[in-house]
Parts: C-alpha cells; structure tokens; sequence
C-alpha cells in the first residue's frame, strides 16, 4: 500500500500541493460545496476509483466514481463513514 510519506519521498512539492488543497478544501465546504478525498485511514481510498465524500455538514461517505465510455461520472455510495 502506497502512504502518504511515501509519495512525498518520492516528490517532496506533492507536500506543498496538498497542504494548499486542504486549505482550498477547506473553503469549498464552508461555500456549501462537498469535496472528494482519499485518506489513509480508509486504505481502499489510496488509490483506485474509491474517495470519501464528504459534505459541508461534515458527514462522509465512501464512494465508487466512473467514468462511462460516453464520459459521464457516474458516483455510488458504498457506506456511510460517520456513525
């Protein structure tokens, strides 16, 4: 499984470029937009089409993004996250 550390051993500005994007993130949700994200806590999310969404309300859920043949993003929720 790939980690966080890894990646920025591999290339330190990804480090830079995610602490910018938390912030950015950040401002999406207080503007009522939810936002997608993979997290180490959830390994699954790593890599591969599956993200936590999570809303501005702060609930979170796990789901499957794809992309169709006519290039329409389909999303499906796979489980809550907050209990």
């Amino acid at each position: 499984m790939v980690t966080l550390e890894d990646i920025y051993k591999e290339d330190p500005t990804q480090r830079i470029i995610d602490e910018g994007a938390g912030w950015g993130a950040e401002q999406m949700l207080k503007a009522g937009v939810p936002i997608f994200y993979r997290d180490e806590e959830y390994p699954e999310t790593m890599e591969g089409n599956l993200f936590i969404k999570e809303y501005p309300n702060r609930l979170r859920f796990l789901v499957r993004k794809e992309l169709t043949s006519d290039n329409r993003l389909l999303e499906e929720i796979i489980k809550p996250l907050n209990s």
